[in-house]
C-alpha cells in the first residue's frame, strides 16, 4: 500500500473491525461447511483400530506386517477466492444510504476476510469497461488490507461495464477451480455466454447490488437523468403515470431476464440492496441455505 490518508487508514480499520465482528459472530461455520476445499490428501498409515472403514485397509503394508494397517486421509482446505467488483460508472449510484459502491467495498471485505480466517487464498479484480485492477490471490491480513485499500482508492478509467472481459479474464488467471463472488448491478448485457463457461468451471456466486430508485420513479415533475456510463441525458416528465409505470415494467422485465440467465446456468444470486440496515444478512442467509445442503 502506498502513502495513505488518514481518513482512508480510518474507514479500513472501521470496515475491518465491522466485517472481522460479522464474521465471527454471523457466518462462523458456514463458509466452512459451504466452501469444503478440493478434496482429500493421503495423510498417513498406521495400524487399523475397531470402527475404522474396512475400505481404507492398505493392503500391501497388511501383507508385509502381518498386521492390518488403514490409510488416513486429511482434507485440502486451502482453496483459491477471487471477488470481482464492478467499478463502472453505474456503480457509483445511491439514493438513500450509501453508494453500490461502497456496499460492493464491504461485500467484498466480508469475503475476503472470511477466506483468511478459514486459511484460504483471495484476490481482487476490479473492472469497468475493462480488468484495471488485478490482486493475485495471497494469504493473510496485511494482503486482505491492501484489497479493501486498493477498492476504497479506485479512480476507475473507464464508466462502462464489460462482464464479458472481466469474466474471460478471470478464466485466464485461474486454471484450477475458483469460488468467485462476482459483485455487480448487472447493468451490461451480452456477457451470457462467458457467465455460462465460468459457471461450469467455477463456484461462481453474483451479487447483485440493487438501488429502490433503479426499480421505481417518484413523482417529482420534470427530471433530467444522466446515464452514469454514457453521460447521454433524457428529460422525463415523472408526474405522468404512464411513465413511471413504463419505467417500472422496463425494469423488471430486465430484472426477470437477468434472474432467468442465472437460474438457467445453475447460479443462485444474492441481492443486496442499497438502503438495507444490514448488508450482511442476506449473504448469511445464503450461506446458511448451501450448509445445510452440503
Amino acid at each position: 500500500m502506498g502513502e495513505l490518508s488518514r481518513e482512508l487508514l480510518a474507514e479500513i480499520r472501521r470496515i475491518e473491525i465491522i466485517t472481522r465482528r460479522l464474521v465471527n459472530q454471523q457466518m462462523a461455520g458456514h463458509y466452512h461447511s459451504v466452501f469444503k476445499g478440493r478434496g482429500m490428501s493421503f495423510d498417513e498409515v498406521r495400524e487399523y483400530q475397531p470402527g475404522d472403514d474396512p475400505r481404507t485397509i492398505d493392503w500391501n503394508v497388511t501383507a508385509r506386517t502381518g498386521d492390518p494397517y488403514v490409510k488416513t486421509y486429511v482434507e485440502e482446505r486451502e482453496l483459491t477466492v477471487m471477488i470481482m467488483v464492478d467499478m463502472s460508472g453505474s456503480m457509483a449510484f445511491g439514493t438513500v444510504r450509501d453508494e453500490k459502491r461502497v456496499v460492493a467495498a464491504r461485500l467484498a471485505a466480508m469475503m475476503a476476510f472470511s477466506a483468511i480466517s478459514n486459511g484460504d487464498r483471495v484476490g481482487l479484480i476490479a473492472f469497468t469497461n475493462e480488468v484495471e485492477c488485478y490482486v493475485p490471490p495471497k494469504k493473510g491480513r496485511k494482503h486482505v488490507l491492501r484489497i479493501i485499500d486498493e477498492i476504497l482508492r479506485f479512480d476507475p478509467s473507464g464508466a462502462g461495464t464489460d462482464l464479458n472481459q472481466a469474466l474471460e479474464f478471470v478464466g485466464r488467471v485461474n486454471k484450477r477451480k475458483a469460488v468467485i463472488f462476482l459483485i455487480s448491478d448487472f447493468l451490461d448485457t451480452g456477457y451470457e455466454r462467458a457467465l455460462h463457461i465460468t459457471a461450469r468451471r467455477h463456484d461462481l456466486i453474483p451479487l447483485s447490488i440493487v438501488d429502490p430508485a433503479e426499480h421505481v420513479i417518484s413523482q417529482l415533475g420534470l427530471v433530467i437523468f444522466e446515464d452514469p456510463e454514457t453521460g447521454a441525458r433524457h428529460v422525463i416528465d415523472t408526474a405522468r403515470s404512464s411513465v413511471r409505470d413504463a419505467f417500472a415494467r422496463k425494469q423488471t422485465k430486465a430484472n426477470t431476464e437477468r434472474d432467468q440467465t442465472f437460474h438457467r446456468y445453475g447460479l443462485s444470486p444474492i441481492e443486496v440492496r442499497t438502503d438495507a440496515k444490514d448488508y450482511a444478512a442476506p449473504l448469511v442467509n445464503y450461506f446458511r441455505i448451501r450448509a445445510r445442503r452440503a
